[in-house]
């Protein structure tokens, strides 16, 4: 057994590289499974051709991510097309080109979002709540827009799906690999940009209350959460999610390099989150009530050796299946 690895812009994270070779074994000119490992943030056209020049000559069995499903990876709206055409529930959206297409084509009500289709972590990422915001932050997004344009880059606006509960909005984080839901952590904050960093003590509760929540809704609905991946064709990616005020879940994006810690940049216990500290002491100082309540969170997320090693067991499940199949398949 044997695999290769090729890329732009990746590490092997905490735990990663030990688990692959675990189930894959030595890395080969000539693998069994090759390893798409891009970070979409980092690539342009020039980038993905030599990717897919690559793997088109390196020979395989099977494939992990492969660059035919780049596409959904870098572009929401591509993403979000798939999904529509699969019946995957996500918000509404619509491509606008500058201003004057943009109001001949809203017909959202406020509130809605103006964002990028190739950018993260709330950059490029206006909400919008009325006229006057609007008049504010178009021509904002235009900038963004030819200020960041890439080869695949496009404006467009999405509506806005309220996520609060007691005055916290909050969006979920989900790792996918081969036919297993892994992980599941929450994130919130008192704005709409709901991102770990935003922890403050005072929300100690909130954070439990919405960890054990999606582990409940990642149970209810894995099914579904394996499917909205599965018709991407993708097979290990981080996937954001947020619930509306009904515990409807929405698919929002998927990242096949979801940030995992990084040994050279960030700390352990956990690696990531490695920030804010008095997150990371309280789950530390307080690991024997919280494992209680959220084992899972410690378990499959916090312990990132268990959790590559989840992640490429599951992979090499699937391989062990589908290899006739072609499951990995470009």
């Amino acid at each position: 057994m044997s695999y290769k690895q090729i890329g732009y812009g990746t590490y092997w994270r905490p735990g990663e590289l030990e688990a692959c070779q675990k189930y894959f074994g030595k890395e080969s000119e000539t693998p069994d499974v090759l390893f798409i490992r891009n970070n979409t943030e980092m690539l342009d056209g020039t980038m993905v051709k030599h990717i897919s020049d690559m793997e088109g000559v390196i020979p395989n069995k099977m494939m992990v991510n492969p660059m035919n499903s780049f596409r959904y990876t870098n572009c929401k709206l591509a993403c979000f097309d798939q999904w529509k055409n699969c019946d995957i529930k996500h918000p509404k959206s619509f491509v606008f080109e500058n201003e004057k297409d943009f109001a001949e084509k809203n017909t959202f009500d406020f509130p809605y979002m103006l964002r990028l289709n190739d950018r993260a972590t709330g950059e490029c990422t206006y909400l919008v709540r009325d006229e006057k915001e609007l008049q504010e932050n178009l021509p904002k997004i235009v900038n963004d827009y030819n200020t960041h344009k890439k080869f695949s880059t496009k404006m467009f606006c999405v509506e806005f799906i309220d996520t609060r509960k007691e005055g916290k909005y909050t969006s979920y984080r989900i790792t996918v690999a081969g036919n297993k839901v892994i992980s599941g952590y929450a994130r919130f904050s008192d704005d709409w940009l709901a991102i770990t960093k935003n922890f403050t003590l005072d929300a100690k509760e909130v954070f439990v209350r919405e960890n054990k929540r999606i582990q409940e809704r990642m149970k209810e609905n894995e099914s579904e959460i394996i499917r909205a991946v599965y018709v991407l064709g993708l097979h290990h990616v981080g996937m954001d999610v947020i619930l509306d005020q009904n515990d409807e879940m929405y698919f929002i994006e998927v990242q096949p390099f979801y940030f995992a810690g990084n040994t050279a940049r960030t700390t352990p216990p956990f690696w990531n989150p490695y920030k804010p500290q008095v997150l990371v002491d309280w789950l530390v100082e307080d690991k024997e009530e919280l494992y209680k309540e959220i084992p899972k969170y410690y378990d499959n997320w916090l312990d990132k050796i268990n959790h590559f090693d989840m992640c490429y067991k599951s992979l090499k499940e699937l391989y062990n299946v589908r290899t006739e199949s072609h499951a990995f398949s470009k």
